[in-house]
């Protein structure tokens, strides 16, 4: 069946479904984490909702027309921020340490920087957990599992062909600074990988397509 999938004002963890004239609220985070970084794995599992029939509330949180954010973009600047300063801190501690930069070396200080952007986007997910449980307690509502399938080639297509863009550009950058040294390919990396983990929040958007797990209900 059909159903269209709006955002959540300033939460990119969840979004709301309008399936049959009934609203739930999808969680895009917390047991979803694999998900963030293979956003494909939206459609071939299942996905947990929360039946939120409150059409007030639903108001309230939903994204205005005309107000939308680039989360992509905010998480890049933070990317950069993140690796820069990270960057910055670890070469002196190296040089103190009177440690080569050798490719193990900067292979440690990639992983790090890894390290810490998992550890921002799993903050971030807590935040807006917390942001929307202000407006309600989104577990006491009926927990249901949908099935969600992309609603068209294009939109597949779309979706595959920026995650690969993005994740080769980010293989390239963190490669690069591994073997050569350079900073500067570490700096423009950190942001790019930001991108493709923000790919799987328009994974699930506008129309789409959606099925009930656990019950015979057919695609139109």
């Amino acid at each position: 069946m059909y159903c269209k999938a709006q955002a959540v004002y300033k939460n990119p963890r969840y979004k709301i479904l309008v399936i049959n004239e009934q609203r739930y609220i999808l969680d895009m985070g917390g047991k979803s984490f694999w998900k963030i970084l293979f956003p494909f794995m939206y459609w071939i599992f299942p996905n947990n909702t929360y039946k939120v029939n409150n059409l007030e509330i639903i108001e309230k949180i939903k994204t205005p027309d005309i107000d939308q954010k680039d989360v992509g973009g905010g998480m890049s600047i933070l990317g950069g921020v993140v690796a820069i300063l990270l960057a910055n801190l670890l070469r002196p501690l190296a040089n103190v340490f009177n440690i080569p930069s050798t490719p193990i070396v900067n292979a440690i200080i990639v992983l790090m920087v890894l390290l810490l952007v998992l550890i921002l986007v799993f903050n971030i997910s807590k935040r807006c957990k917390k942001r929307i449980n202000h407006e309600l307690d989104i577990e006491q509502y009926e927990e249901e599992q949908v099935w969600i399938r992309p609603n068209s080639i294009k939109q597949l297509l779309f979706i595959l062909f920026a995650y690969l863009f993005f994740l080769g550009f980010t293989t390239l950058a963190l490669s690069g600074f591994i073997y050569s040294g350079d900073v500067m390919t570490l700096v423009m990396g950190t942001p790019i990988l930001l991108v493709l983990l923000a790919i799987s929040i328009i994974t699930i958007n506008g129309d789409t397509i959606v099925r009930f797990k656990g019950k015979e209900k057919d695609l139109n």
